[in-house]
């Protein structure tokens, strides 16, 4: 059972899913100014992540209809856990970069 929870989750990112993520906390991160905004700033990045894949694809040449089923093709093949892993994933990673920046800010 283990086992094939853990592939499942290796499989459900790509490079490019975690070149985005890190990339999106890190602009969230830095555009935060206090600790309420952490939520928001989680939520606005997940949907930017969900909405990014469509408009790549689109830029590329690919038609729209075909770019929103691939858009949405990440979410349906890999399920919801790893849709649920990426928010708290943009949780832990715009909250350290943020505690970061607060923290070397006060020196």
């Amino acid at each position: 059972m283990y086992d094939t929870f853990f592939d499942r989750l290796s499989a459900g990112f790509s490079g490019y899913d975690l070149w985005l993520m890190i990339v999106l906390s890190l602009v969230a991160a830095l555009i935060m100014r206090k600790w309420p905004q952490w939520p928001a700033a989680a939520f606005i990045m997940m949907m930017v992540d969900a909405a990014a894949p469509f408009f790549y694809r689109w830029a590329t040449g690919i038609p729209p209809n075909f770019a929103f089923d691939f858009a949405v093709a990440r979410f349906d093949e890999r399920g919801g856990v790893i849709v649920l892993l990426k928010l708290a994933i943009y949780f832990l990673m715009i909250g350290g970069i943020f505690f970061s920046k607060r923290r070397i800010g006060q020196r």
